[in-house]
């Protein structure tokens, strides 16, 4: 298993696949792609899951279209990458770091020292929470 810089086209191809097949591929770009980082975990030469890492401003990241391929959930590749990413970012001196989680998926999240801000919120029909990575003390 290994955490790599993955392309945006890449990329897409999980986040088509596993968040929104009903949809186009169009579908699952966002703004800011071309200039985001891509992250993803390599499992005997094909890429099993990804996210991406937007930039916010003044010392701060987002997460966002974290998805791993539907045969390899649940066997600890998310979490590999979603160590891994944030071990980067800390390296890098990120400030803060946030995402906007599925509500099906906020426990797992937590896992990581995420913390929920705000209510839940809807965006195309699915519930949705911010949340923040706690300050280490």
């Amino acid at each position: 298993m290994e955490c790599k810089a993955i392309t945006l086209d890449e990329c897409l191809n999980i986040r088509h696949a596993v968040l929104w097949p009903e949809q186009s591929r169009d579908f699952v770009r966002v703004p800011g792609d071309h200039l985001a980082q891509h992250y993803g975990v390599e499992f005997e030469a094909e890429i099993v899951c990804c996210l991406s890492v937007f930039d916010a401003g003044q010392g701060s990241r987002q997460i966002r279209k974290f998805a791993t391929i539907k045969a390899c959930q649940r066997k600890g590749f998310g979490s590999f990458l979603m160590k891994s990413v944030l071990n980067k970012l800390q390296e890098h001196d990120v400030q803060h770091v946030f995402l906007d989680a599925r509500v099906s998926g906020e426990a797992f999240y937590r896992r990581f020292n995420f913390i929920s801000d705000g209510a839940p919120f809807l965006k195309n029909g699915i519930q949705y929470v911010r949340m923040h990575l706690a300050p280490q003390s």
